[in-house]
């Protein structure tokens, strides 16, 4: 954090994290791939119709998943040890009670739910199955975003990793067997999550009870201060209030979508998965510049922080290049590895060929809002976050739809993007600016 070299300290923090998303990727697509076997529109069009309630989930877990590390990182730059201790019990329990009542709610107005995100009457039944195994078990899931996202916070890229190999493996190895072998169709999927899920959770508590970490999971430590609260959801709730609102953005997205077939809920929420995946890729090489960002941060030593930020662009666009292969001329192949309906083949290749626009950018738009996290800028962070999941997107959705029809809704969240990068930059000059002359000034 201190000493090493930036290259060497953010790669060596980063390549864990990059494989760890990797393997949440690799977790994400296996449902959708071996759904898409089955080669029914239907099935795969309620994993899509589904994924909005999923993020919503997520999203909860990211409001101390996110939050917690950055005050985390800033403590142990501090040498603050007891709060780092108290933050992550606080942090944990607080987000297990949050879910239980989340799952509570779920279930009892699952109903209107499944209205609100689009289903049709051929869809309606396989998304309740489905959703009704991921709710109910959501806890599992939560703890599983939480619970490495601490261990990063402290430079434990590794062990995060290996809980999300291990999750992924198994999950890798269920899903044939419940989906296509017990012909448990997308509840087998659902399982399949959840269970693969429960072996990463048992792993990450033997790593905390282990003890050789600066974080707890004991219920002694369970003492929540004002301070933590203030830390912790300045940071995570902007991000919460930004996954939650692209839940409600995909929900409007598909209401509109279905109006042009089920076909193209089916091509979107496959195509989705590749846009989420490179921006998951390059926000997990982002991570590894983080915790250098707030320790250095938190330590007053904000030339390194930036010089590690300048770094983290330089070669993460050049990782979001590569993205341009699969995004262009891979788009058909890729499309062609989950259904064989020649349909949803095309519409999903256009797509992915409207969204490799923004590409090129989203290492920028990405480095810039984790700097802002990491520093505890929460008001930033909350503008880059609103942006691309709703202040331009929700606008420029029913524009766009108006304007073009379905040849608009391929663009929306390539404009989303762009403008959203865009903001990033003018927000984030004056901040470096004035960091660095506070910093001359101080040195002076």
């Amino acid at each position: 954090m201190e000493k090493m070299p930036i290259p060497s300290a953010i790669l060596r923090l980063a390549i864990p994290t990059v494989f760890s998303t990797i393997i949440s990727i690799i977790y994400n697509l296996t449902d959708t791939y071996f759904i898409g076997l089955l080669d029914d529109p239907i099935q795969l069009g309620a994993i899509s119709l589904a994924f909005p309630v999923f993020t919503f989930l997520q999203a909860v877990g990211n409001m101390f998943g996110l939050g917690a590390p950055s005050y985390i990182s800033r403590c142990l730059g501090a040498k603050k040890y007891d709060e780092v201790r108290k933050t992550s019990a606080v942090s944990i329990y607080v987000t297990v009670i949050i879910t239980f009542v989340l799952t509570l709610l779920i279930l009892i107005f699952m109903e209107p739910i499944l209205s609100l995100i689009g289903t049709s009457s051929d869809t309606v039944s396989p998304t309740k199955n489905y959703l009704h195994i991921i709710v109910g078990f959501a806890v599992i899931l939560i703890l599983q975003i939480i619970l490495p996202a601490l261990l990063r916070a402290e430079g434990k890229a590794k062990e995060a990793m290996i809980g999300m190999v291990i999750g992924t493996v198994v999950n890798i190895v269920l899903d044939p067997v419940m989906i296509l072998a017990l012909h448990m169709g997308v509840a087998g999927a659902a399982w399949a999550t959840v269970i693969g899920n429960f072996c990463a959770v048992v792993f990450y508590v033997v790593v905390y009870l282990k003890g050789n970490t600066s974080l707890s999971i004991q219920p002694k430590d369970f003492k929540p201060s004002l301070q933590i609260f203030k830390e912790v959801i300045k940071i995570g709730l902007p991000s919460t209030i930004a996954q939650t609102l692209s839940s409600i953005m995909l929900i409007l997205f598909n209401n509109l979508a279905v109006g042009y077939g089920d076909q193209v809920i089916s091509a979107y929420g496959v195509a989705v998965k590749m846009i989420t995946m490179e921006f998951m890729i390059i926000f997990g090489y982002v991570q590894g510049y983080v915790p250098l960002a707030g320790y250095n941060f938190g330590a007053g030593n904000v030339k390194r922080m930036i010089n590690g930020l300048k770094f983290t662009i330089v070669t993460g666009t050049g990782i979001c290049l590569l993205f341009l292969i699969p995004f262009t001329v891979l788009a058909p192949t890729y499309m062609g590895a989950f259904t064989t309906n020649r349909e949803i083949i095309e519409i999903g290749t256009l797509f992915l060929h409207a969204q490799a626009w923004a590409v090129p950018i989203m290492a920028i738009q990405t480095s810039l809002m984790s700097t802002f996290q990491a520093t505890g800028q929460a008001m930033r962070a909350l503008v880059i976050n609103l942006g691309r999941q709703c202040l331009f997107y929700l606008p420029f959705l029913y524009l766009f739809n108006h304007l073009w029809g379905m040849n608009g809704l391929l663009h929306v969240q390539m404009a989303s993007d762009l403008a959203t990068t865009i903001v990033a930059v003018l927000i984030g000059y004056p901040f470096f600016k004035k960091l660095l002359h506070h910093k001359t000034i101080s040195e002076q």
